[in-house]
């Protein structure tokens, strides 16, 4: 078995101390830079006098207040499961259907823990090339490529949508057919991490295939829009039938008391999600073209980050970033070596990163 590992984007800490800086700003990691709802945090304050409880071990509020948000009839709480980040569900639906030499697909450039997981259950990994059309979905999933993989030994499929670190995503009508055409043995996995983002933005959840297709799971996390990263909360979708079986590899206890709650009222306060989402559009529409300005291709996204290419030039650029402050992600472990990750900050961080970016590409103002 090939050891891979997943490496995360560098630390404020570690820059401030490596460089002998203050004020770096971190925009490697896709967080939501507001940090999360002010009046969740104020409503979960009054329960630090129970940290020494245990958390619930099946947080039934969540799973209601879940239910009443995603709006789907035939999704009742029987069809969730909560997990410690969207990562825990992924590790239990490798642990679930994949034993060793199986097979599991996805396309290149996607996100690193469906190798690490399929990995570690000694299983085949079958990466697909990822579409190379110079359009919008350049570089993002091929299912067509997917498809021509499938045999008799493929036992899960993971599709993100929308894809990090591509930032593109798939039209809910191609995954349908998608799954029109494999075999219903086969577990999907689509990753909906960015789901929020994309909704935003008039693109469909693979949620309303919930309801005809019952080898799909939808996975889905508070780290993203909600601001909860630290907190490590996420949570499935499924059939009963893959929650029941996703739930005998769940540990009791798996998420702690206050992501619990402070995810319950994350949901609530709507005016902080759309307040979020409406300053990461105009966040990424003012970043690309900036980004553009300067002769720099960017790949479409509908996460709160753009991908774009520097060539040669990016782990030298990268490095200058960092002297000056500025954590962004390189992509070498996505085999995009030639490219950068930027995600959306306040402002005054977009504005900054811009700045210091013209510097080191010597552009003069006009």
């Amino acid at each position: 078995m090939s050891i891979f590992t997943y490496r995360p984007g560098k630390s404020i800490s570690s820059v401030e101390k490596q460089y002998n800086i203050k004020n770096v700003i971190k925009l490697a990691s896709n967080e939501n830079p507001f940090g999360p709802s002010s009046k969740a945090l104020k409503t979960v304050k009054k329960e630090l006098n129970q940290i020494n409880r245990y958390p619930e071990s099946n947080p039934i509020a969540l799973k209601l207040q879940l239910v009443k948000e995603l709006k789907q009839k035939n999704i009742t709480v029987d069809n969730l499961i909560i997990g410690n980040g969207s990562n825990e569900i992924l590790d239990f639906a490798a642990r679930a259907y994949i034993l060793k030499k199986d097979e599991v697909i996805f396309s290149k450039h996607s996100f690193l823990v469906y190798k690490i997981i399929a990995n570690i259950m000694h299983a085949k990994v079958v990466e697909t090339k990822p579409i190379l059309s110079k359009d919008d979905y350049y570089l993002g999933t091929d299912l067509s490529n997917i498809h021509n993989k499938i045999n008799k030994k493929t036992k899960l499929i993971f599709i993100a949508n929308p894809n990090n670190p591509t930032g593109t995503i798939l039209d809910v009508k191609e995954i349908e057919s998608f799954l029109n055409s494999i075999p219903k043995r086969i577990i999907v996995v689509i990753d909906e991490a960015y789901a929020e983002y994309a909704e935003y933005r008039n693109k469909t959840s693979a949620l309303t295939l919930l309801k005809r297709y019952s080898n799909i799971l939808i996975t889905r996390t508070f780290s993203k829009i909600h601001a909860l990263a630290g907190l490590r909360i996420g949570y499935g979708i499924g059939s009963k039938d893959i929650i029941k079986t996703l739930n005998y590899f769940r540990q009791p206890f798996n998420t702690n008391t206050f992501a619990q709650l402070l995810a319950v009222e994350c949901l609530k306060d709507k005016k902080y999600i759309i307040d979020s989402l409406k300053h990461n559009l105009n966040g990424i529409n003012f970043l690309k073209e900036e980004l553009n300005k300067l002769g720099l291709d960017c790949l479409s996204s509908y996460g709160n980050f753009i991908t774009f290419k520097l060539g040669a030039r990016t782990s030298t650029i990268f490095k200058k970033l960092l002297s000056n402050g500025i954590i962004l992600r390189p992509l070498d472990n996505y085999s995009l070596s030639n490219f950068l990750r930027v995600t959306v900050g306040k402002n005054s961080e977009n504005n900054r990163f811009i700045s210091v970016l013209k510097k080191i590409l010597n552009v003069r103002k006009v």
